[in-house]
């Protein structure tokens, strides 16, 4: 299944426990958390997806990019 984020205009591919992004990063599923090979890691808060890293969540950002 394809995805397209509106905040950073990039498309994703997602299956039950891979998400690749259009330039390449890839996350994995373990769990409730996606472990990017970027060294990211996004979890599940409330009813949005949050980048633990850069602090970014999915209500008002993309949590899967690289920033």
């Amino acid at each position: 299944m394809f995805n397209f984020n509106i905040f950073s205009g990039k498309t994703y591919y997602e299956s039950e426990t891979l998400k690749v992004s259009d330039n390449g990063n890839t996350f994995t599923k373990m769990g409730n958390s996606w472990f990017g090979s970027n060294g990211d890691i996004v979890q599940k808060m409330g009813d949005n997806w949050t980048n633990l890293n850069t602090g970014v969540s999915s209500n008002w950002g993309d949590p899967w990019e690289q920033k």
